[in-house]
């Protein structure tokens, strides 16, 4: 058993454009992650770039973002083939980590869109969100804490550039191993995929796109 720290990139359809009838409003293009032992430290790391298949063009802010080469994603393997290498680097019963509460939701949707079994059914899953967790042990859960913010807190090194997949699983790492056993312990959260919302009639969904790229802002 391990900790496996993980975060991921996504692409979304460009702003107003049709969604595809929302089969997949958030395509991974990268997954980076970092295996933890019982001590917290880093014994190994993953990282690699997805190929995209549904939306071939990256909305313009995921790639200034991201600082994306031309044809970078190219290079990248294939969705399936990357999440079954993923899963067998994770090794068996992995106790998830993440920063914020949305990636664990968006990797299940994406191995439902291409029939992984993985993850599968809506079987709540338990995971640390890394980012709860730092808002508990400052004493301010009304507000989410920004990732570079808190390692800024911590006066954590910073060796990496931020706002790539594992880099941010990194620094993820690094929060979570200052924080107390009695935090880290007692607060586990639970993911359920939420039931697909009906569309009304006439609503396009364009603002809704805007106002999620890639994650919500304060966990940038």
């Amino acid at each position: 058993m391990s900790y496996i720290v993980f975060d991921l990139e996504w692409n979304q359809p460009q702003d107003g454009k049709p969604t595809e009838a929302r089969k997949l409003a958030f395509e991974i293009i990268e997954i980076g992650a970092v295996k933890l032992n019982e001590r917290f430290n880093i014994i190994d790391k993953y990282d690699q770039l997805i190929r995209p298949q549904v939306y071939h063009e990256i909305n313009w802010r995921i790639k200034k973002m991201l600082d994306l080469k031309r044809g970078e994603l190219s290079n990248g393997r294939l969705f399936p083939r990357a999440a079954s290498e993923f899963f067998e680097w994770c090794g068996e019963d992995p106790i998830w980590c993440t920063w914020g509460s949305q990636d664990l939701s968006e990797l299940r949707r994406n191995m439902k869109f291409y029939g992984m079994s993985e993850m599968a059914g809506d079987d709540p899953i338990p995971y640390i969100n890394v980012q709860k967790l730092y808002g508990l042990h400052i004493g301010n859960t009304a507000q989410s804490k920004a990732l570079e913010a808190a390692v800024d807190e911590l006066q954590l090194p910073k060796n990496v550039p931020f706002h790539r997949a594992y880099a941010d699983a990194y620094y993820t790492a690094k929060v979570l191993a200052c924080l107390p056993d009695d935090i880290r312990n007692g607060n586990i959260s639970y993911d359920k995929p939420a039931p697909p919302k009906e569309r009304k009639p006439g609503r396009t969904g364009k603002k809704g796109i805007r106002r999620r790229v890639r994650k919500n802002k304060s966990e940038l």
